[in-house]
């Protein structure tokens, strides 16, 4: 369908080049925005509503994201969250100092349960992929 728009966001600016090749090869290339830097920076500057959001990024900011991305969601609209399971260490009661992974997963997961504002299922495929359906 020719009138939705999809909105990239990287922080890798080597992953630009081999993004752009494949963008430019598609048939929609001119409905795909893509966006260099730092998501928590980037996402208050898109004057847009979204249907789908995908986050699979640093997992410290999950809850920031998931808190940003959610006034723009339409009704009904999705959000994936990848590696929400992170390997199953989010059952984990303890977890290395320096990992800072895990909190910040088991914490993400705990938001989505308490938000009134979706409903959420987690499908606990390959390293867990949360579904949350604004209401």
């Amino acid at each position: 369908q020719k009138k939705g728009t999809l909105h990239t966001i990287d922080i890798k600016e080597e992953l630009v080049s081999i993004q752009k090749k494949y963008f430019d090869l598609s048939d929609w290339k001119d409905q795909i925005i893509p966006h260099l830097g730092n998501a928590l920076e980037i996402i208050p500057t898109l004057n847009t509503t979204f249907d789908l959001v995908f986050i699979d990024a640093d997992k410290e900011n999950y809850i920031n994201y998931f808190n940003m991305i959610v006034p723009l969601m339409n009704p009904g609209g999705i959000i994936l969250s990848d590696n929400v399971l992170w390997s199953g260490k989010v059952l984990d009661t303890k977890f290395k100092k320096e990992d800072t992974s895990t909190p910040a997963l088991i914490a993400y997961n705990k938001v989505l349960k308490e938000d009134s504002r979706v409903e959420t299922v987690i499908l606990p495929i390959r390293d867990g992929l949360t579904i949350c359906r604004k209401k």
